[in-house]
């Protein structure tokens, strides 16, 4: 809200200033205002766009649908907002580049950062491996997380066998998170899960290429 008040006064006087500069010179601004007032009633016709995006913008503040700081998505882009004025909002996405968005085209917003955040973690074991080992050695690790990462407000839990592949039985784990932490959380699930099937010989299928040359056919023949 400041930033838009700061704007809205910004130009308020820049026109004060320049109609008390033209006083300076004895300009008869009286007549100027007139004019401005006319011409400031045809341009108004072609300005809808331009009223619409500031209404848009106060709807936007009052309601606190988002704010500066803020993960959110409009249409096909998200981004964390730099900048709410009166007339656009600035998204800057993770590649860096900055959308410069019109308010009136902020129709469907999705705001990721109120409320606790998902930590989705699916990970994949061989078909010979005893799955309750397997959930065993997650819940050990679920539990060392929940200690240990103060970004986590529930969970870890695993939910279970979510798939069984053509390679290896999928099973998910999820946690709830605080705002912009799930990744970091799903990070540290797969590094802690990885060194912990590596100390149990747990196995995670991975694609495989055999390749025969001709004399070991021969042999095995």
């Amino acid at each position: 809200i400041t930033f838009m008040l700061k704007n809205i006064i910004k130009y308020v006087f820049y026109f004060i200033g320049a109609i008390m500069v033209l006083d300076l010179f004895d300009i008869n601004t009286t007549s100027i205002l007139a004019t401005a007032g006319i011409g400031g009633l045809a341009i108004g016709f072609g300005a809808q766009s331009l009223v619409k995006d500031i209404i848009t913008g106060f709807f936007i503040l009052f309601e606190d649908q988002f704010s500066v700081g803020d993960y959110i998505s409009v249409g096909n882009l998200e981004g964390i907002v730099e900048e709410l004025g009166v007339r656009t909002t600035k998204l800057r996405d993770f590649s860096g580049e900055l959308h410069i968005i019109p308010n009136s085209k902020v129709e469907i917003v999705t705001n990721k950062t109120r409320g606790a955040m998902r930590a989705l973690v699916t990970i994949s074991v061989a078909y010979e491996e005893d799955i309750d080992r397997v959930i065993d050695v997650l819940d050990r690790v679920c539990n060392e997380i929940r200690e240990s990462n103060k970004n986590v407000v529930e969970g870890p839990t695993i939910l279970g066998i979510s798939n069984l592949g053509e390679s290896g039985i999928d099973l998910t784990i999820v946690a709830k998170t605080n705002p912009m932490e799930q990744w970091s959380v799903e990070r540290q699930l797969r590094k802690n899960i990885k060194e912990a099937f590596d100390r149990e010989n747990i196995e995670i299928p991975y694609s495989r290429l055999v390749l025969y040359n001709e004399e070991s056919l021969r042999g095995d023949k």
